[in-house]
């Protein structure tokens, strides 16, 4: 039964409501990057095979190893466009299938390529399950004897299974690994590690590194945090309470303890989940891989049932998320390979390659069928950014110069196959937006028809409702486009969308070309609609995207992860930085009330001072990507600029605020 309210009863629930929310109004600024990804360089790599694991060679090849019939190599020489005929460097012996390969290129160049032998049934005690290695000391050419690691049981039930591998800056090499063999009359599992001090010709015996009593920690991958100061292995655990299979959890040592001390178990604080957020019940996150990216942020893959109606580990799908610079507290989940519900991705992995692209590597096929190997590259963006140009406003960016190659700064839609690109521009005059949309059901004739939104938070606002200095654009397919600002609601911690009318709009441009099965926009915002007397390269401000998709019965979005499309609550603390790139090189120093910050640039180093505290110093390139990153606690820091020549240092200071400042050697 439908019930009607009075006016005057409606306006006193919003009001309540309002009040209530104000409160919690503002929020810290999201801090992760977000993954794009690609689904143009989405390749198949080999027709049959699992558990491909990728590096990139010091000479810039991408080198692949998988499991196919023994291991096997493939490279490539155009970062992952064509690959080289696969290369069997581990055949199978008599009744031994060699599995699941990791493979690393030590600081001399030396390459490693470790493996599992698995002996198939009947088994013997001669054919034992074990971790070998094999070398290559003139980059991939030629291959050495098999070399032994370690060996467990004979049978399936007490074994040793997926090795990983990570060279300290002292020359240890390490090997991790799953291992049975120390548990013949239970089903637990550890997780050891074997040392070599020769670039892997001789391995020591096992230290346990992880254990939790009656479960099986398993399938670890190691890293060495950005600071040098911890080693940390993500590894699958199945025994957090209230969880109902493998969950991706991280454990940790000192890099001067080096699992001297006492291993990991199950109540020490060195063992936690990976997750900024508690995952729900029934949630599944086991095989995963850990990476970390030239910004310092890591970036972690596992085979889950996120989005998946079921827990059975046969129709999983493969999960990307980034974490901070201590592998934790991994947000904006992406899932790299759009697959249907009888399909699923197994056995992943990621590898960071060129100057910081994540490319995603997935065992994929029908339930109960073999699988292939399947690649995609993915594009971490911590902000957005509008170059210095002026476009020709004409409805394609195709003969423009935008801020990114092919104006792909922003790449949406790999979930169904539905490219959706965007980019930024900008000069004295006007702010610059152009968009390209593949949609094969164009609609332009409803009250919702296609289009995209553009969502601008210039004060940097980080709020959960519209505010001063916040803009919405819709533009629409039918060639019209409408803007929103947002408005503080006087005497509440909250705020509105406000339309503007005609005389508000004077010197937007929007121009809009259209075929069978795309559409692309472009646009000019004057600096003085949003505002503004000129463009404001001296402030981080916040962006976000939604394309809109109109069926005839329903509506879907295409957005940036961890963003949100709702009109009333569009939650800018989650919308991507957004910064306006210098055209011109040096170093210009904005005030903020009476705060003084000095930049001085030695080598390959900044030297930072403030007149107040700082809590994290960021440096980034002029093409948004982030080069590195450094907790602060204090007036002062020195941090590496990753090789570049010039870029934004983003300074955040303790009492929450943001400075950012140009710089050049």
């Amino acid at each position: 039964m439908m019930k009607i309210y009075s006016r005057q009863a409606i306006l006193m629930l919003v009001c309540t409501l309002v009040a209530l929310g104000a409160s919690a109004a503002r929020k810290d600024a999201y801090d992760r990057s977000r993954i794009f990804w690609d689904t143009d360089t989405k390749k198949t790599l080999f027709n049959i095979g699992n558990y491909a694991r990728m590096i990139q060679l010091a000479d810039g090849r991408l080198m692949v190893a998988a499991e196919n019939g023994g291991i096997k190599v493939i490279y490539s020489s155009d970062g992952g466009k064509s690959w080289t005929p696969s290369e069997l460097i581990a055949p199978n012996p008599a009744n031994v299938s060699e599995c699941v390969p990791d493979l690393l290129q030590l600081a001399d160049g030396t390459i490693v390529v470790g493996y599992n032998p698995r002996p198939r049934e009947p088994y013997s005690t001669d054919r034992r399950f074990g971790i070998r290695c094999r070398r290559s000391t003139d980059n991939g050419a030629t291959w050495s004897d098999e070399i032994f690691i370690f060996d467990a049981q004979h049978t399936f039930a007490d074994g040793c299974w997926e090795p990983s591998f990570l060279e300290l800056p002292s020359g240890e090499l390490q090997c991790y690994f799953a291992n049975e063999n120390d548990f013949t009359s239970t089903n637990e599992q550890c997780i050891s590690m074997c040392r070599s001090f020769d670039k892997g010709l001789t391995w020591s015996a096992p230290v346990r590194v992880s254990y939790r009593q009656w479960t099986r920690d398993g399938m670890p991958v190691p890293i060495l945090t950005p600071d040098g100061k911890e080693i940390v292995v993500i590894i699958e655990d199945n025994g957090w309470p209230g969880s109902s299979g493998f969950i991706a959890t991280t454990v940790r040592t000192t890099i001067e303890d080096n699992w001297s001390g006492p291993y990991v178990d199950a109540t020490s604080t060195r063992r936690s989940k990976i997750f900024a957020t508690q995952p729900p019940a029934r949630h599944a996150a086991g095989a995963p891989y850990l990476r970390v990216l030239p910004s310092g942020e890591t970036v972690a893959s596992y085979q889950g049932n996120d989005n998946r109606s079921t827990t059975d580990m046969e129709r999983m799908n493969m999960s990307v998320l980034v974490g901070d610079e201590h592998a934790r507290n991994f947000k904006g989940l992406t899932q790299p390979f759009n697959i249907s519900d009888s399909q699923h991705s197994l056995w992943n992995s990621v590898a960071v390659v060129d100057t910081g692209t994540v490319v995603a590597l997935g065992s994929i096929g029908q339930v109960g069928s073999a699988n292939r190997i399947d690649m995609i590259k993915g594009y971490p963006r911590r902000n957005l950014i509008a170059r210095r140009g002026t476009p020709n406003i004409n409805g394609t960016a195709a003969k423009d110069t935008y801020s990114y190659p092919k104006a792909y700064q922003i790449i949406l839609g790999h979930e169904n196959n539905t490219r959706r690109t965007m980019d930024f521009l900008y000069d004295d005059q006007n702010l610059y937006f152009t968009a390209r949309c593949i949609d094969r059901d164009i609609i332009d004739d409803k009250a919702d028809n296609d289009g995209v939104t553009l969502y601008l938070d210039l004060e940097n606002a980080c709020d959960v409702y519209p505010r001063n200095g916040m803009f919405q654009f819709f533009f629409d397919v039918n060639g019209t486009f409408t803007m929103k600002h947002g408005e503080d609601l006087a005497g509440y911690d909250a705020g509105k969308w406000i339309a503007n009318d005609a005389a508000g709009l004077a010197g937007v441009q929007y121009k809009l070309m259209r075929g069978s099965t795309y559409y692309e926009i472009e646009a000019a915002i004057p600096w003085s609609v949003l505002g503004l007397d000129n463009a404001p390269t001296e402030r981080l401000m916040r962006a976000d995207v939604a394309v809109r998709n109109r069926h005839e019965t329903s509506i879907e979005y295409a957005t940036i992860v961890d963003t949100s499309t709702a009109s009333s609550k569009p939650n800018s603390w989650a919308w991507m930085g957004f910064l306006l790139m210098p055209g011109e090189s040096g170093v210009e120093a904005p005030a903020v009330g009476e705060r003084e910050l000095r930049i001085a640039c030695t080598g390959s180093e900044l030297s930072l001072s403030s007149s107040v505290a700082m809590s994290r110093v960021e440096v980034v390139a002029f093409d948004g990507a982030s080069v590195a990153s450094h907790i602060v606690n204090g007036t002062s820091c020195t941090i590496a600029t990753g090789g570049t020549a010039c870029g934004i240092v983003r300074v955040s200071f303790a009492d929450g605020t943001v400075q950012c400042k140009k710089w050049m050697r």
